[in-house]
């Protein structure tokens, strides 16, 4: 198995024998499984949207990354319902440091996964979005399945005591 690691702002594609893997914290995976033509693809968003660089290739933001997607692995309107779509991440990974709900991103980039897949006709099939600690999306492209996992929780005391 040839392990991708997509890390922040990236686009990439996997074929059989690939696996797609991204850590998420208040960003958000989007994975397409296109099973009819042995392609995956797994952006990692950092920012909800963009207005002057959504038709530029690359997943800084949720808009940005769909289209993307969509482009790099040659998906048409007439093919949108042959992909499997999952979302994972959208969490609020500074809830416990600040005792507060002080940082939205998470937030604000889960609701643009969902106003931007359904605008462009995408049912989701699987997801794990929010919670205070990070995540984990696997793709494996050999199968097609998407695994989640959360990833363990840190103390943000001892981080300030040290």
């Amino acid at each position: 198995m040839n392990e991708i690691h997509v890390k922040i702002a990236e686009v990439k594609t996997g074929r059989s024998g690939d696996t797609l893997r991204a850590i998420l914290g208040s960003c958000v995976g989007i994975a397409f499984v296109w099973k009819e033509k042995d392609i995956c693809g797994l952006a990692h968003c950092f920012l909800p949207e963009t207005e002057t660089e959504a038709h530029l290739p690359g997943g800084k933001y949720v808009n940005q990354a769909i289209l993307s997607l969509m482009k790099v692995m040659g998906i048409k309107k007439e093919n949108i319902k042959e992909i499997d779509v999952y979302i994972a991440g959208g969490g609020n990974m500074m809830n416990k440091l600040f005792k507060s709900n002080r940082s939205q991103v998470g937030q604000f980039n889960a609701e643009a996964a969902y106003k931007y897949l359904a605008c462009h006709g995408f049912k989701i099939k699987g997801e794990m979005m929010g919670s205070n600690t990070g995540s984990r999306i696997t793709v494996n492209c050999t199968s097609g399945e998407v695994e989640f996992s959360v990833l363990e929780e840190i103390n943000y005391h001892e981080l300030k005591s040290s």
